[in-house]
This record gives C-alpha cells, sequence and structure tokens, in this order.
C-alpha cells in the first residue's frame, strides 16, 4: 500500500523540495519484542523503515539512517525517529508509527527542521532567550 495518494504525494514532494537545508531521519529501532494486545502481528521496527524510506524518497535533502544503537541519540521508546537538521540532533522525536494522519506530524518536523529559521515569532524567541535553563517540552499528537 502507498504511503501517500498520488496527489498528496505530488504536494509533499513540492513541500521538501523547498527544504533550505538537509534533514536527516535517524530510526532508532529497539529491541523485538511480542506484539501488543490488540496491535495485531506488526512488525513496528519494519513498518517504521518502510515509512522513512518512502518519505525520504520524496525530498531530495532528506536522509535515512538507521540503527539499531539505542546509544545513537537519546531515546525513550521504540521505535524512534529523531528528525537531524544538518545532521544536527536538536532532541526532535517521533516514536512509534506515523501511519495515517499522524505522517502529517513528521512531514511537519521535516520542514520545519529543514527551514533556515525556526518557526517562531520573535516575541517567542525573545521570551525563551530569557529563560535561566533548558526546557524540555513532549507533544503528544493524535488526529482525533
Amino acid at each position: 500500500m502507498a504511503l501517500f495518494r498520488e496527489e498528496d504525494e505530488r504536494r509533499v514532494r513540492e513541500l521538501l523540495a523547498e527544504l533550505e537545508r538537509p534533514v536527516e531521519l535517524l530510526l532508532v529501532l529497539g529491541p523485538e519484542s511480542e506484539p501488543l494486545p490488540g496491535a495485531r502481528e506488526i512488525d513496528f521496527s519494519a513498518e517504521a523503515r518502510r515509512v522513512c524510506q518512502e518519505l525520504v524518497a520524496l525530498g531530495p535533502k532528506l536522509s535515512l539512517r538507521v540503527t539499531e544503537d539505542a546509544e545513537a541519540v537519546p531515546v525513550e521508546r521504540f521505535p524512534a525517529i529523531a528528525v537531524l537538521p544538518a545532521g544536527e540532533d536538536v532532541g526532535i522525536r517521533y516514536y512509534g508509527l506515523p501511519w495515517g494522519y499522524e505522517l502529517s506530524s513528521l512531514v511537519g518536523a521535516c520542514l520545519d527542521a529543514g527551514s533556515g529559521e525556526p518557526p517562531l515569532t520573535e516575541a517567542s524567541r525573545a521570551a525563551l532567550a530569557q529563560l535561566e535553563r533548558d526546557v524540555a517540552l513532549d507533544v503528544f499528537v493524535t488526529p482525533t
């Protein structure tokens, strides 16, 4: 089954063609285990690899590296996709399988990472510069 419908694939190609810098997707595969109850017989590692490969094929500045080394970048769950703008680990992670509507979150992360400037207003950047310590944000995405 194709990752995108034809018209969506064309639009994603157009968006990814506008990336200003390269973006690497680092897929960290975890230890294989029995499928969770209710998860059917899904090979999460293989599916995550397929999704990343198909996405990378649409963008000339996207690349994929796959590892089983959980030390490559800090991750908490598997499979994990680290989005690395210009190969730099800036802490962007996608955990699980970006299937269906969730795939747009991964595409959006690639677009933000590949842009020249963070997608923040000057006021937001100024407020962040006032922080006295590093802050980690977890964002949970669901289409419902």
